[in-house]
Order: C-alpha cells, then structure tokens, then sequence
C-alpha cells in the first residue's frame, strides 16, 4: 500500500468521524496498516475511531505510543476520557493530574474530577461540589442538568427547582431546557412522574426511530473501493490535514434516572505542545 493511498483513506476517513459515521470510519482504518503510519496526528484520530467503536484497548494503545513522543494537552485529554470510559480510575486519576498541571485553568477539569467521582462513587455533596464549582467557571448546559438531578437525588428540592430555572432562564431552548422544565414541574405537582418518564420514552423512541433510518440511509450509498486507490507516481508523505472536529453526539436519557457519561466526551482542547514529564 503507497503512502499517498494512505494519506487519501486518512482524510476520508476524518471526514466520516466528522460526519459521525464512525462505522464506516472503523471500516477504513481496517484496510490501513498501522505499521507504517508514524504521524502522530493519524494515530490520534485512529484512536478516536477506535474508541468511537468501543475499542478501547486499541484506541488506548496508539494513544499510549503518540504520548510517548508528545506529552500535550490534547493527547492527555483523550487519555483521561479513554481511561474513563474503560473504567481505569487509577489511570483516569494519573492523567488527570498530569492534565491539571498543563492546564490548571481549564473548566475540563472539573468535568473530569466530577466523572471519576461518579465511578467512585463519592457521596452526591461531594458530586454537587465540583459541578457548582464547574457552574461557577463555565455555566454548560449539560452540566447544568446534571446538578439539578443532583439536588432531586439528594432530596434537595429548592436548590433543584432553582438550578432548573436557571437553565431554562440562561439557554431558553433545547433539549436539557425541555427536560428543567419538566422536572421543575414535577416538584411544582403541574405532572406527574409517570407521565414524564412517557413523555421522554416516546422522545427517545423517536430519536432513535430518527438515528436508524439516517444510518440505513447511509448503508445503502455505494461504498467506495479502498483497495483501488493506490497512485505510486505521488510523492511519499505523511498526512498532517488538520486536527479532527469530533462532535459530540446529545444523548437521550431520563430526568430523573441516570445518564450514561458523555462520550467524550466534550470538544477537545487545541493542542498545546507544551512537555510534561511522566513521574
């Protein structure tokens, strides 16, 4: 396989992991030998496919060889999510702190320290601690949703009612502005929880519904040939096109049951080359 070969199903496949079409990424990354891939640039986005497909073994060893050579900002974002996502808390907790003195100032790591915690299984006061500081520093919608089903699960009924009209007052639209102002009008006896938690089956029913058809839709385009594109006359070179915009998908869930955590995960920070030295 010619190294233009590779720098063309590279970038194509970077086009899908923007597109989400993660399963058609995962599907070129397979007609790629990762052996004589040596950018660390394509190693990170092969980990995002990897890891976009639950393989997190895979994504977590090519991750592992790109830190080796750049200990950025960017590499110990995904090591920290992956780790979480792999339910590693020792790990999780090691690259945090190796996150944390990069970038002590960035919101992210509030976010991380609230979903190791969640692994934990620390207390809810504990839970609600990070997420007010995490408000305080960076008002996320998401986030924001999150505490307020703190506070009911804490039995916290003021402050939930109060966090869900702030949600509601500070985005004024969307999808954790439609679940505040259901769970507010739970407290406030205007429904009841069965009706809620039916209201939000059929929305998730019909997002799902929404999903299938999409990908269905997608399965039935042409599939292009990867085993065809070899141009032996291009000049060897390696693919360097730009860092991946990863999106993050809105996962449907229940106003008062648990979510399950993002899957990264929130948008990556910019690389930042700076070094950090691995105690």
């Amino acid at each position: 396989m010619g190294v233009y070969e590779n720098i063309v199903k590279i970038e194509e496949m970077r086009k899908k992991m923007g597109e989400g079409d993660y399963e058609t990424a995962l599907k070129i990354l397979n007609t790629i030998s990762l052996k004589k891939i040596k950018n660390t640039s394509d190693l990170s986005i092969m980990a995002e496919v990897y890891k976009e497909n639950g393989r997190y073994e895979e994504a977590m060893e090519l991750l592992l060889k790109v830190y080796q050579k750049f200990k950025t900002r960017k590499v110990l974002f995904q090591l920290v999510t992956l780790s979480i996502k792999m339910l590693n808390v020792p790990d999780a907790e090691y690259y945090l702190k190796e996150y944390e003195k990069m970038a002590p100032k960035d919101f992210y790591n509030y976010i991380f320290r609230y979903r190791i915690d969640k692994l934990k299984g620390e207390p809810y006061e504990k839970l609600i601690d990070t997420l007010v500081t995490l408000k305080n520093t960076e008002y996320i919608e998401k986030w924001a949703y999150e505490l307020a089903k703190l506070y009911y699960k804490a039995g916290m009924e003021e402050a939930c009612i109060q966090e869900c009209s702030d949600i509601i007052l500070w985005f004024g639209e969307g999808n954790y502005v439609e679940k505040a102002k259901m769970l507010k009008a739970y407290y406030s006896g205007e429904t009841d929880k069965e009706k809620m938690i039916e209201e939000l089956k059929r929305r998730a029913k019909a997002a799902k519904q929404k999903k299938e058809e999409s990908e269905e839709q997608s399965n039935q385009e042409e599939p292009e040939n990867w085993e065809k594109q070899e141009n032996p006359e291009e000049p060897e070179e390696q693919s360097n096109w730009g860092n991946q915009k990863n999106q993050e998908s809105q996962e449907e869930h229940g106003v008062i049951e648990d979510d399950e955590d993002p899957p990264e995960e929130p948008e990556e920070p910019l690389t930042d080359e700076k070094e950090v030295t691995k105690e």
